[in-house]
């Protein structure tokens, strides 16, 4: 369950005019009302030009991921950009959110000073407060990214990534303690500390009797089932599995974590019901230990608030792409079917039909390396005819043309994809303007001052014939930096 959103917004206002201080007054109740049916608790600010100094700048932000301020009037530009400037000095990754209202010239300073910030490369961002669906947006975003950021928690890597992730493990993505503001534990956790707790964990306990309960009620042809019919002790085994994760989850404080999975089959159980037991319990959870897979699956869950459908794409005709895999989180399911795994046939996986189809779902992949957010808004749809040659559950997603489909396939950065219900692509990507296009402009700047020391002198030319996307920024910064100093 994700918090509401509190938000202490310092508001710069010029009360040069009698009236000027009611007016404001009057405009942050009509803001707070706003702001909480957007499930927002604001918390107001004001610090009036000229009563201020920069000395006493508000200090609320020290420990925040983001620099929020509401310019309520004009004639405050000047105060607004002095205040972000020593934000930015301070953290120069957090973004510089700006808010502007319909009265006293709040717009038009916020303008000016958006623009000030922007030319001094500054990452500033101004909203309009009037503009509902900007304003869902945006704190949709804060509220995610205060949720993925949280003090003390972090996902787990329980086992190394499946061997044929090749381009999906650490290796690749860069041994990290932190992937997009979402800590990682330091260390791999061992498989073997689960099949400890497994071990542990006896047929007849009251977490197992839960669980085994929580998927016979979805999965009417089993509610004969009882635990003294040894035919029937898999899916008590595979429930075994499913408390003997959460408690590594409980252990470790965990709120998100990938699992290599297939090699609990020599065990004759799967990671399957588990995977989907966490999912439906608000952990994201990916399987074969995909960590680009686990990072979008947490970015869905905090923006979205619900769990998401991770799944191989299988094949594609026109602009169907068939999606299948052996594991979804029930909630966003109905005719369950508990099946054998696909691949091996043993243990317990889920077959299953969408509870939402014909709608709007977005499915989307984060590229970790190169920071990017892979994401398009899809019909989803179940499908009937189900082959036994792929894995159990099985969607067809309908883009909008086959170019959207073929383009999405050629930006993909590996197997999994992730399926959510809704449409939230524009909040995708305003969380990539705000929180990941200060790496994306990082990381251009290192292949130059790189070059820069190790390099003999080239001309011009021979840089811009090499120049890529990510070196185009960098150049464009540098020149604009070289045309003020002159």
């Amino acid at each position: 369950m994700l918090n509401k959103l509190k938000l202490k917004i310092p508001v710069f206002a010029s009360l040069l005019q009698p009236s000027a201080k009611a007016a404001v007054d009057d405009l942050l109740v009509e803001l707070r009302t706003k702001f909480q049916t957007l499930d927002v608790e604001p918390d107001f600010r004001i610090y009036s030009q000229p009563h201020i100094e920069p000395a006493s700048f508000p200090e609320v932000h020290r420990s925040a991921q983001y620099y929020l301020c509401l310019i309520a009037t004009g004639g405050t530009e000047s105060l607004c950009v002095e205040y972000a400037s020593m934000l930015h000095k301070r953290a120069p990754e957090k973004p510089i959110v700006l808010l502007s209202q319909p009265y006293m010239n709040s717009l038009a300073a916020g303008l000016e000073a958006r623009c000030k910030l922007v030319y001094e490369t500054k990452p500033a961002y101004l909203f309009h407060t009037t503009d509902h669906q900007e304003m869902k947006n945006l704190f949709t975003v804060l509220r995610a990214r205060d949720y993925l950021t949280q003090e003390g928690k972090q996902v787990g890597i329980v086992g190394h990534p499946s061997d044929w992730l090749v381009a999906s493990d650490l290796e690749t993505i860069g041994s990290k303690s932190e992937v997009w503001g979402i800590k990682i534990h330091d260390d791999i956790i061992n498989l073997k500390e689960v099949m400890k707790a497994y071990q542990s964990t006896p047929h007849n306990s009251s977490e197992v009797e839960s669980i085994v309960r929580y998927f016979i009620s979805q999965d009417a042809k089993l509610s004969s089932l009882r635990p003294g019919d040894n035919n029937n002790l898999w899916l008590w085994d595979n429930a075994r599995f499913c408390v003997a994760l959460s408690k590594i989850v409980k252990q470790y404080d965990l709120f998100g974590l990938t699992l290599r999975c297939f090699d609990l089959i020599s065990k004759k159980i799967t990671g399957c019901l588990a995977v989907s037991y966490l999912n439906d319990m608000g952990i994201p959870c990916a399987c074969e230990g995909d960590i680009p897979a686990l990072v979008t699956m947490m970015l869905s869950h905090s923006i979205s608030g619900q769990p998401s459908f991770m799944a191989n794409p299988v094949h594609y005709s026109g602009k169907h792409l068939t999606l299948a895999h052996c594991t979804i989180p029930t909630k966003m399911t109905m005719h369950v079917n508990l099946r054998t795994h696909f691949e091996s046939g043993q243990g317990a996986a889920i077959q299953a039909d969408l509870r939402n189809p014909d709608k709007p779902w977005t499915i989307s992949r984060a590229n970790l390396w190169e920071n990017v957010m892979n994401c398009e808004e899809v019909i989803a749809r179940n499908i009937e005819a189900k082959s036994e040659k792929r894995c159990r559950t099985q969607v067809d997603a309908e883009f909008k043309s086959e170019e959207q489909l073929l383009k999405y396939l050629r930006k993909s950065s590996g197997n999994h994809q992730i399926l959510t219900e809704g449409s939230w692509v524009k909040t995708f990507q305003l969380y990539k303007k705000l929180f990941i296009h200060c790496l994306i402009i990082q990381k251009a700047y290192l292949p130059a001052i790189v070059f820069a020391l190790t390099s003999k002198a080239v001309s011009y030319t021979h840089l811009r014939a090499h120049e890529t996307s990510l070196h185009l920024v960098c150049r464009l910064l540098l020149e604009k930096k070289k045309k003020k100093k002159k």
